[in-house]
C-alpha cells in the first residue's frame, strides 16, 4: 500500500465519531509528537473508510496534510455492524456526498492487509 500525504480539507466522513475518542487520540498524538497510522480513503471522493477519529484530530490540530492510503472503494469489502442497515459501497458514497452520515460504528471495512505504520512529526503535517 502506498502512503500519500492528503489534504485534510478534502476529507469527508462516512459516519459519525466519538468526541471522547477524538479527545483521547488527540492527547496521544500530541504527547508522542508523531502521526503513526495513515487513514484509508476512497480514491475518488476523499471519503474516510478508516480513520474518522484521526480525521477529526487532524482538523482540531489545524494540520494541512495527513498520511493516507487511497483505495478503490468497489474493491474494499464492507459490512454493517448494525442489523437495521443494509448497504453497499455505492450507498455509502451517495449518503456521504449528501452529508447524510451513518451513525458511529455502522460501516465496517474489511481490509485484506493491515494499514502500514508511518512516522511523521506533527510539524511536517502543518
Amino acid at each position: 500500500m502506498e502512503v500519500v500525504l492528503f489534504e485534510v480539507k478534502l476529507l469527508r466522513h462516512i459516519e459519525g465519531f466519538s468526541p471522547k475518542r477524538v479527545d483521547w487520540l488527540k492527547k496521544k498524538i500530541i504527547s508522542e509528537e508523531t502521526w503513526k497510522v495513515p487513514i484509508a480513503i476512497d480514491d475518488q471522493h476523499g471519503l474516510v473508510l478508516d480513520g474518522q477519529h484521526r480525521m477529526e484530530v487532524a482538523l482540531s490540530l489545524n494540520l494541512r496534510k495527513i498520511p493516507a492510503v487511497k483505495l478503490k472503494y468497489a474493491e474494499v469489502p464492507l459490512r454493517s455492524l448494525r442489523p437495521q442497515y443494509n448497504f453497499d459501497w455505492q450507498d455509502v458514497v451517495q449518503r456521504a456526498l449528501q452529508g447524510d452520515l451513518y451513525p458511529y460504528k455502522t460501516v465496517k471495512h474489511d481490509f485484506s492487509v493491515p494499514l502500514p505504520s508511518v512516522s511523521y512529526r506533527l510539524d511536517e503535517l502543518l
